[in-house]
Protein backbone atom coordinates (compact mmCIF):
# COMPACT_ATOMS: atom_id res chain seq x y z
CA UNK A 1 0.00 0.00 0.00
CA UNK A 2 1.73 3.79 -1.06
CA UNK A 3 1.41 6.42 1.29
CA UNK A 4 -1.56 8.64 1.14
CA UNK A 5 0.82 11.91 1.24
CA UNK A 6 4.19 12.26 -0.32
CA UNK A 7 6.93 15.19 -0.24
CA UNK A 8 9.87 15.59 -2.45
CA UNK A 9 12.27 19.02 -2.57
CA UNK A 10 14.49 20.32 -4.13
CA UNK A 11 17.15 23.52 -4.28
CA UNK A 12 18.00 25.60 -6.77
CA UNK A 13 21.75 27.10 -8.12
CA UNK A 14 22.41 31.36 -6.91
CA UNK A 15 22.17 33.17 -10.61
CA UNK A 16 24.89 34.27 -12.59
CA UNK A 17 25.90 37.27 -14.13
CA UNK A 18 28.85 38.61 -16.39
CA UNK A 19 31.83 41.29 -15.23
CA UNK A 20 34.30 42.41 -17.52
CA UNK A 21 38.11 42.38 -16.21
CA UNK A 22 40.92 44.23 -17.75
CA UNK A 23 41.44 47.55 -19.67
CA UNK A 24 43.48 46.60 -22.73
CA UNK A 25 42.65 42.85 -23.29
CA UNK A 26 38.98 42.71 -21.72
CA UNK A 27 38.18 39.31 -20.45
CA UNK A 28 34.13 38.34 -19.06
CA UNK A 29 34.48 36.55 -16.26
CA UNK A 30 30.77 34.72 -14.58
CA UNK A 31 30.19 35.27 -10.65
CA UNK A 32 26.88 34.13 -8.83
CA UNK A 33 24.82 36.42 -7.32
CA UNK A 34 23.52 35.90 -3.88
CA UNK A 35 20.61 38.00 -4.49
CA UNK A 36 18.82 35.86 -7.04
CA UNK A 37 18.61 32.22 -8.35
CA UNK A 38 18.45 30.79 -11.51
CA UNK A 39 14.82 31.35 -12.12
CA UNK A 40 15.05 28.87 -15.67
CA UNK A 41 16.54 25.72 -13.07
CA UNK A 42 13.80 26.33 -10.30
CA UNK A 43 11.17 26.79 -12.68
CA UNK A 44 11.89 23.34 -14.76
CA UNK A 45 12.65 21.56 -11.54
CA UNK A 46 8.83 22.77 -10.48
CA UNK A 47 7.18 21.83 -13.34
CA UNK A 48 9.15 17.89 -13.53
CA UNK A 49 8.31 17.48 -9.34
CA UNK A 50 4.34 18.20 -10.39
CA UNK A 51 4.98 15.88 -13.69
CA UNK A 52 6.43 12.99 -11.50
CA UNK A 53 4.27 13.26 -8.88
CA UNK A 54 1.19 13.43 -11.65
CA UNK A 55 2.11 10.49 -13.37
CA UNK A 56 2.50 8.67 -9.77
CA UNK A 57 -1.26 9.13 -9.00
CA UNK A 58 -0.63 12.16 -6.62
CA UNK A 59 -1.48 15.70 -6.98
CA UNK A 60 0.42 18.65 -5.52
CA UNK A 61 -1.56 20.08 -2.47
CA UNK A 62 1.25 22.29 -1.39
CA UNK A 63 4.60 23.95 -2.02
CA UNK A 64 6.31 25.33 0.22
CA UNK A 65 9.55 27.84 0.14
CA UNK A 66 12.99 27.36 1.18
CA UNK A 67 14.48 30.69 2.45
CA UNK A 68 17.86 31.17 2.68
CA UNK A 69 18.96 34.16 4.64
CA UNK A 70 21.97 36.72 3.84
CA UNK A 71 23.70 39.68 4.55
CA UNK A 72 26.05 42.13 2.99
CA UNK A 73 28.00 45.31 4.35
CA UNK A 74 26.45 48.36 3.73
CA UNK A 75 29.47 51.23 2.95
CA UNK A 76 29.21 54.57 2.60
CA UNK A 77 31.60 56.55 0.04
CA UNK A 78 32.10 60.56 -0.03
CA UNK A 79 32.33 61.60 -3.48
CA UNK A 80 35.39 64.43 -2.13
CA UNK A 81 37.07 61.33 -0.77
CA UNK A 82 37.16 58.07 -3.24
CA UNK A 83 39.36 56.34 -0.77
CA UNK A 84 37.54 57.12 2.30
CA UNK A 85 34.16 54.95 3.20
CA UNK A 86 32.21 54.59 5.81
CA UNK A 87 31.38 50.92 7.54
CA UNK A 88 27.02 51.42 8.10
CA UNK A 89 26.35 48.18 9.00
CA UNK A 90 25.11 44.86 7.48
CA UNK A 91 22.02 44.68 5.60
CA UNK A 92 19.89 41.66 5.82
CA UNK A 93 17.43 40.06 2.90
CA UNK A 94 16.21 36.50 2.13
CA UNK A 95 16.19 35.02 -1.14
CA UNK A 96 13.32 31.59 -2.42
CA UNK A 97 16.38 29.22 -3.21
CA UNK A 98 13.93 25.62 -3.37
CA UNK A 99 10.72 24.65 -2.40
CA UNK A 100 8.94 21.45 -0.64
CA UNK A 101 6.35 20.05 -2.82
CA UNK A 102 3.70 17.74 -0.97
CA UNK A 103 1.39 15.16 -2.77
CA UNK A 104 -2.05 13.73 -2.08
CA UNK A 105 -3.03 10.71 -3.64
CA UNK A 106 -5.43 10.84 -6.32
CA UNK A 107 -8.50 8.38 -4.79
Amino acid sequence: MSNKFISNWFYSSLGKYDVEKGIFKKTTEQHHSQRYVDFDEFSEQLRKMYEDYDSEGYDVVNVIPIQMGQSEQSIAKTKELISQSNYLGDVGFSITRGAVVIGKRRD
